[in-house]
């Protein structure tokens, strides 16, 4: 035993996931016996597709295993380059281009590169976990509000009173986690002028942007002309194309922002596995995502469904991602409890809102990763459960 506490001071405000503290629970229910309906895992269900595995073989065979360029591979860095251009107007050389070991390391070596202790950045609220590489950078997280009531869009006027003279550094995520919400071009042309006004960094997270419903768009924050010189776009492959286990994200950013952003990257893992990059490479040239996106739209149709029909449920209609961020049934306590009691009396996986944040207070996020049988299954049981 150790005399004294051994723990970093930085620890104190670096939590445990809620998300995770879930999915320890639904393995505890499961080695007892328990059949549990996993609807709070933030991973597409779906193998990944034939010919990005059969990519990844060829590049086994081909003895492609050792470290590559802290940048990541000159092929795949190209092909994102192409990607940015085509699909985002966005102008990058593929030295302007980084490859990480997931988009969550690409947030957490850009939240490195240029937040100093002390320094302030503006969080979404509700959002994934993005507090934690702000307060192990020394920074301190603080939040902003989406309102609901127009589809999860950042509230400016909640912005305005959130940003001081520490502010560096502005964080959007969308298409959302978890709300599904997408910015629209009011918001993205209202944030810009905020950005310039304050001069502030941004990171933009885009990992959803393929996984869009109802006809709508995508833009890239970078592709507005104020914000492009400073805004890190921040994507990757695991959610478009069933490949979270691969570990493989990716970033671009002007060269004046790449600078202090690979100097951290060199420190961190060095490089994305090899074979996971020849892999995205086949996963960037395709259209493979597209049979994936129209099964996430039957099943957010038959959760939207589901929701309607049970007494003080309502959610926004998400848009894009594959998550719904509905209100708690009438009569349950809180969030916390309604979805732990839920989890083990009925067996069916929810994760309460306020693991992303304050303002998912009496909210739970459903995520539909899994298929409509088991959706149906699951609100079956909720149903009874009531």
């Amino acid at each position: 035993m150790l005399d004294r506490q051994p723990a970093a001071n930085r620890m104190e405000y670096i939590p445990f996931s809620g998300i995770r503290e879930i999915l320890e629970e639904c393995d505890r229910l499961e080695t007892a016996g328990k059949d549990v309906i996993h609807l709070e895992i933030g991973r597409p269900d779906f193998d990944t597709p034939e010919p990005i595995k059969d990519a990844a073989v060829q590049a086994l065979d081909a003895g492609r295993v050792h470290y590559t360029s802290n940048y990541g591979i000159s092929p795949l860095r190209t092909a994102i380059a192409t990607k940015f251009e085509q699909e985002n107007s966005l102008q990058y050389e593929s030295s302007e281009i980084v490859v990480t070991t997931g988009a969550t390391e690409a947030v957490f070596v850009s939240v490195l590169a240029f937040v100093d202790y002390g320094e302030e950045v503006l969080v979404p609220d509700p959002s994934w976990t993005y507090e934690p590489s702000v307060r192990m950078a020394g920074g301190t997280p603080v939040r902003y509000s989406l309102d609901a009531s127009s589809g999860f869009q950042p509230d400016l006027g909640d912005l305005e009173q959130c940003v001081s003279d520490r502010t560096k550094l502005l964080i959007v995520n969308s298409p959302g986690n978890p709300t599904g919400g997408v910015l629209d071009e009011e918001h993205i042309e209202r944030l810009a002028d905020f950005v310039v006004e304050h001069e502030l960094i941004v990171i933009s997270d885009e990992i959803y942007e393929k996984i869009l419903y109802d006809d709508a768009t995508h833009r890239s924050l970078a592709a507005h002309g104020d914000l492009y010189d400073r805004t890190i776009t921040i994507n990757g492959v695991s959610k478009a194309y069933s490949m979270t286990g691969w570990r493989l994200g990716y970033l671009g950013a002007p060269a004046e922002l790449i600078d202090s952003i690979i100097r951290v990257r060199q420190y961190t893992t060095t490089c994305a596995p090899s074979l996971s990059q020849y892999a995205a490479v086949r996963a960037l040239s395709s259209g493979l995502h597209e049979p994936m996106v129209t099964a996430f739209e039957r099943r957010r149709n038959r959760v939207l469904e589901r929701i309607e029909k049970i007494p003080g449920m309502s959610c926004p209609s998400p848009v894009g991602a594959f998550y719904a961020f509905p209100t708690i049934p009438d009569g349950q306590p809180s969030e916390e409890e309604f979805v732990w009691a839920l989890l083990r009396e009925a067996g069916v996986a929810f994760v309460p809102g306020t693991v992303f944040g304050p303002s998912g207070q009496g909210r739970i996020r459903i995520a539909y990763s899994n298929g409509l049988n088991r959706i149906d299954e699951a609100f079956d049981r909720l149903e009874d459960w009531l």
